[in-house]
């Protein structure tokens, strides 16, 4: 989301993630942001100009990102996150 492209290219890149991720919350949050750039794209007069949704102030992004950027911090496989979720606990040492 931080790159500068074309609001159709951001759609393309989220659509790939979102088809590879197995983790509910993230599919759930790649779906609403997608729907609302795909909103903005139709009624959008600039189609080719290249923005950055890095810095984008909607509550759908703002929560995606902030969704992506905690997953990052645990350092943590995409499955032990899901399995987490969902009541697993790691073995203790």
């Amino acid at each position: 989301m931080s790159e500068t492209k074309t609001l159709a290219s951001h759609i393309k890149a989220l659509g790939k993630i979102k088809c590879e991720a197995e983790d509910e919350e993230l599919i759930l949050n790649i779906t609403l942001v997608i729907d609302q750039l795909q909103i903005a794209h139709i009624t959008s007069k600039n189609k080719s100009t290249p923005i950055s949704l890095d810095r984008a102030s909607d509550r759908k992004l703002i929560k995606l990102r902030g969704y992506c950027k905690a997953v990052i911090k645990s350092t943590k496989p995409e499955w032990q996150v899901m399995a987490e979720k969902n009541g697993w606990i790691p073995p203790k040492p």
